[in-house]
């Protein structure tokens, strides 16, 4: 007689503490606020931020000199001012165009407002996957970008936005701080955490990290936590699915492009 047979409700019992603990783990939030309660909003950044990756995993560029480089493993999505829609997805592309301005985030701020007309991003969000530069920052600025959460840390040319908002006024020529300036901070997500981690232990250039396997690991595992993803908030079970169909509109859309 096997086990099953002889002890039937302690197998079932134990079948049924499996299934929830696996539930359990795989709906955990990827963002953990030490002390603060994990909100309705905090799920929706954390959701843009693995669809930024995502994009980014299915379009790697790696170094494979046989393939054509578009550029850094870089970009930046533009969501509105509700969060409740994506406007656009912006991509490096500095090797392709032979055009150092070509960051993911300019483009998908030029495109945007080339496209709809609507002169500026007024109240917009961006989601970049590296922290934006001065270039880019001094756009989102002018453009009236709200926010950008960003999920890495530039080590050399960061903290530029916070740099815009520094008020040295009473320093001899000192400055009053730029108006306006959009709101930058790191994203929540552990895998911003992972990629700054690894990163600075790699030693490598940012540029080059974003370009080689470690990182590429890390961005498997983004991939993987956003299709995945179970939601938390009934709210926010929409944007997911929103988010989820626009990753597959973005890879149709970048293939054709780049077939």
């Amino acid at each position: 007689m096997n086990l099953f047979a002889q002890r039937p409700l302690a197998y079932i019992f134990l079948s049924i503490s499996l299934l929830v603990a696996s539930n359990t783990y795989c709906s955990l939030p990827t963002i953990h606020h030490p002390g603060k309660p994990y909100t309705q909003d905090d799920e929706i950044n954390e959701i843009y931020m693995l669809l930024t990756y995502s994009i980014l995993y299915k379009t790697w560029q790696g170094s494979d000199s046989s393939k054509k480089v578009i550029g850094n493993n870089i970009g930046a999505l533009l969501v509105n001012p509700t969060k409740d829609k994506i406007l656009g997805f912006g991509r490096n592309a500095h090797s392709s165009t032979n055009n150092t301005t070509q960051h993911a985030e300019s483009r998908l701020i030029q495109s945007y407002i080339s496209k709809s007309e609507c002169g500026d991003l007024t109240g917009c969000i961006i989601y970049a996957s590296l922290e934006p530069c001065a270039m880019c920052s001094g756009m989102m600025t002018v453009s009236k970008v709200k926010e950008t959460i960003y999920g890495e840390t530039d080590p050399v040319c960061g903290k530029t936005l916070e740099r815009l908002s520094l008020n040295s006024s009473e320093l001899p020529d000192g400055y009053l701080p730029y108006p306006d300036v959009t709101i930058s901070h790191a994203s929540d997500c552990i895998i911003r955490k992972e990629l700054d981690e690894t990163q600075k232990e790699s030693g490598i250039f940012i540029y080059k990290f974003l370009m080689n396997d470690k990182a590429k690991e890390i961005y498997e595992r983004a991939y993987n936590l956003f299709i995945n993803y179970n939601v938390n908030y009934e709210g926010n079970k929409a944007i997911y699915d929103n988010a989820k169909d626009f990753l597959e509109q973005e890879l149709e859309r970048y293939n054709s492009i780049h077939k």
